[in-house]
């Protein structure tokens, strides 16, 4: 059975410990980090069982990635576009940080926890898909976007429009946040703020939302939905506290979700839109993820974790 990347430490995945670094003393059973290494220093091959969880999720022909110069030079950007906060805890808390070469099957990007620290013991590490190095967020937004969908004979299709902005540093910011998620306990009590009135578990949303067309989508294991249906269910989205629908997979992805898109928000200028055409290319429906209220009425919680108001990272 194929599973799903992303988070995989939600689902009690946890990489064996099987090395030290030289300059830290770490408990037993979790993996010691240099935590004096700048961050691009753990940039290298994963652990074998990260290679086979995307094995297992259905990528193949799967082979650790050499960033070129022009690479490393767009890694350090998206880097330090991260907020403050979770450059810290990356530095802290980040074991390995690795690209893999590979024939997409299901998932760009893993999180996984190593060994069996815990809080301020974690130790993690993230494993992205190398050709995200390349790829816009217009192009990664709108394959996600629109695996959701069926073509059923309207002639709609899905659209992105997210100008120059590129998809490494969204994907970094939502994977970076999963390390800050776990070290700090964001979404482990239900009473938390990010999860009071929207999750009563991290995968049970609250009765109020459950019903929604938002959370009826292959996120949560839903058939695809006809591309007519399309703006109805981005409409329920809009009323919903959710900015996305990757974010009703379960509360660690909308805390993920959360953070990435109150950077863009606060950092950005372009702005982004989910588009639905018609056969002549005409726009039927426009979903902005900016313009839900009723989930950006939620980045005030994002700013008093990330203690900044606006912009958290340095992008300029």
């Amino acid at each position: 059975m194929r599973i799903a990347l992303g988070l995989l430490m939600a689902a009690g995945f946890v990489v064996p410990a099987t090395g030290t670094a030289a300059t830290t003393v770490a408990p037993s059973g979790v993996p010691a980090i240099d935590v004096a290494s700048p961050l691009r220093t753990r940039v290298g091959a994963p652990e074998p069982s990260i290679v086979a969880a995307y094995a297992d999720a259905g990528a193949s022909d799967i082979h650790v990635h050499v960033l070129t110069d022009a690479e490393w030079a767009r890694f350090d950007t998206a880097l330090a576009r991260l907020p403050a906060l979770h450059r810290r805890i990356l530095q802290r808390h980040l074991k390995r940080l690795s690209f893999l070469d590979l024939k997409p099957g299901a998932g760009s990007a893993l999180t996984a926890r190593i060994g069996e620290g815990t809080g301020e013991d974690a130790a993690f590490s993230i494993t992205l898909r190398a050709s995200l190095l390349d790829e816009s967020l217009a192009s990664f937004l709108g394959t996600k976007e629109a695996n959701l969908f069926a073509d059923d004979g309207t002639g709609q299709h899905l659209q992105v429009e997210a100008g120059a902005l590129d998809a490494l540093t969204y994907v970094l910011l939502h994977e970076a946040t999963h390390v800050v998620d776990q070290v700090l306990g964001l979404t482990a009590d239900s009473h938390a703020p990010l999860m009071a009135g929207v999750w009563e578990s991290a995968r049970q949303p609250v009765a109020a939302q459950a019903s929604s067309l938002a959370l009826q989508t292959g996120f949560r294991r839903a058939p695809k939905i006809p591309l007519g249906k399309a703006p109805a269910y981005y409409q329920a989205l809009a009323a919903s506290p959710f900015v996305s629908f990757y974010a009703t997979a379960a509360a660690p992805e909308d805390i993920a979700e959360l953070f990435a898109w109150q950077q863009l928000s606060a950092c950005a200028t372009q702005a982004v839109n989910v588009q639905i055409r018609d056969a002549a290319g005409q726009v039927v429906f426009t979903y902005a993820p900016l313009a839900n209220r009723v989930a950006t009425a939620r980045f005030t919680q994002v700013q008093q974790v990330l203690g900044v108001q606006g912009c958290a990272g340095r992008w300029a």
